[in-house]
């Protein structure tokens, strides 16, 4: 072994910003998928044309207006995801599941006694889901070309051990996992070929990857909304949104049959917590020119996040021959606690809806959202995010998103279905342009003169790739979500 002691490291901690913020997690914070009630679930979401239901004070306010009595709901839900990875010719699978609370609500409506003018005011208050982020990936193949240290060493060339960025090739560095190449004290190689005659590189090395992600996001909602004539409805939401968000990374890598020289394994641990606040505002409006016709329209306009960001490393090394009874190194980063903004993009969502009598209803949402406006800012350090912001208008485009649903009613009795189309969000240029979301949804429902009770079960599927470091060979995951809804309501 090259070095036989750990080298202390002089950290600059004014100047560190952790990975985390990027266009990657402007993405993730920023694209909505609808959620609420099992009854706007059980159809995918589509239901800003008609209104009267707690969901759409988060997707058209004016739905509020549509409301002729006062009303509560609350709504348990239940999501699990699979991930199937494929990866370096192997294919894994890995599972997560968990309980959230889809919606609780109440509205207050008054009634003006009117058939004409101001019908009715509406006041609504509470809580809609926004996104799920639990899931757990798993990624394992054998490597016979690079390695995530070559990615380390290479950020590394240039730069002195003693100025080495100390969330990577810092630790990396510690535990003899890279090291500079003798006589060149600004270049760097990696473990696997520091030892024996070759000076080519041995690979062959499994690895190994796992990604568990919790947390979500949701919207605390104030709206106000009118009733006129029984025509127009106007309506407007405060919005006050919040996310939280935890992701642990382990990467390992480790000689599976002893033929890499000296070299047994390593982990890379990275952990990141996320957590932010953010007050928006949206307006729409509700037509009903003729009984079996309704038009709609509103607008989210842009909200800025407040993001609170902890973010550290840790990396343990192990060696086939001990060094004076030592064959294990460990070395843990510094935890950064970071502060930064996040504006995320303008959204304008068009809903046109069917009333068949009493019979059924239909409902199709086109939903425009400009996901190259997202915007990076104010980072604690005085960070303007230049490049970032740069990356995420290149890497990102404008999309038109559609969901459409029908409910048929049965007596006291409604079955329900739904679909759901979210384009990609990412730039033709970019290796995930075909990332579409797909989803399908069913549900029923029963209802009496006071109380009511919907169910509700929704799929939505993508494939995306992904990259453990530059220049290997891309992860090719399938995910595939599953919720099931349960909204209890009552009417006073």
């Amino acid at each position: 072994m090259k070095r036989l002691y750990i080298l202390s490291i002089s950290f600059f901690l004014s100047l560190l910003i952790s990975n985390a913020q990027n266009e990657t997690d402007a993405l993730r914070y920023s694209q909505v998928f609808p959620g609420g009630t099992a009854r706007a679930m059980g159809m995918s979401g589509a239901f800003g044309a008609f209104g009267g239901d707690f969901s759409t004070l988060s997707i058209n306010p004016a739905g509020i207006g549509v409301y002729r009595s006062s009303e509560f709901t609350f709504t348990p839900a239940m999501n699990w995801t699979s991930v199937t990875s494929q990866y370096l010719g192997n294919t894994s699978e890995e599972n997560a599941s968990n309980f959230f609370l889809g919606n609780a609500g109440f509205v207050y409506s008054y009634l003006t006694g009117k058939d004409k003018g101001l019908v009715s005011v509406n006041f609504g208050g509470g809580y809609n889901r926004e996104n799920n982020f639990a899931q757990n990936i798993v990624m394992q193949g054998v490597n016979n070309s690079n390695s995530l240290l070559d990615y380390f060493a290479g950020n590394a060339d240039g730069t002195s051990y003693n100025d080495l960025y100390p969330f990577e090739e810092g630790i990396a560095w510690d535990v003899y996992m890279i090291d500079t190449v003798r006589d060149q004290p600004l270049n760097y190689e990696t473990v696997y070929s520091l030892w024996g005659d070759n000076p080519n590189s041995t690979y062959g090395q499994v690895q190994q990857r796992t990604i568990s992600s919790t947390g979500g996001a949701g919207e605390y909602v104030i709206s106000l909304g009118m009733n006129l004539s029984n025509i127009f409805y106007l309506g407007g939401t405060l919005g006050i949104h919040y996310l939280n968000y935890r992701q642990e990374m382990n990467h390992d890598e480790y000689d599976p049959d002893g033929s890499i020289e000296e070299f047994d394994y390593f982990t890379f641990n990275e952990l990141l917590y996320t957590r932010g606040s953010a007050v928006g505002f949206k307006l729409g409006f509700l037509l009903k020119p003729i009984q079996f016709l309704r038009i709609g329209g509103a607008v989210h306009f842009p909200y800025k996040y407040k993001l609170s960001e902890t973010y550290s490393t840790y990396m343990v090394s192990g060696f086939d021959t001990p060094v004076d009874g030592v064959s294990e190194y460990e070395s843990a980063s510094p935890e950064s606690n970071y502060r930064y903004a996040l504006s995320t993009p303008f959204k304008a969502i068009g809903n046109i809806g069917f009333q068949i009598f009493k019979l059924a209803l239909i409902d199709v949402d086109f939903e425009y959202v400009n996901y190259s406006s997202m915007r990076l800012r104010n980072g604690s350090d005085g960070y303007d995010f230049m490049d970032e912001n740069q990356n995420i208008t290149e890497a990102y485009r404008d999309v038109l998103n559609l969901r459409a649903g029908v409910e048929f009613r049965v007596q006291a009795f409604s079955l329900r279905a739904g679909a759901a189309y979210y384009a990609s969000p990412y730039a033709e240029t970019e290796a995930n342009k075909d990332a579409d979301y797909l989803g399908f949804s069913g549900g029923i429902g029963f209802k009496q003169k006071q109380f009511f009770f919907d169910l509700a079960y929704a799929y939505a599927g993508h494939r995306e790739q992904y990259y453990m470091y530059p220049n290997t060979q891309p992860v090719v995951n399938d995910f595939n979500k599953n919720s099931v809804l349960a909204t209890l309501g009552y009417k006073f």
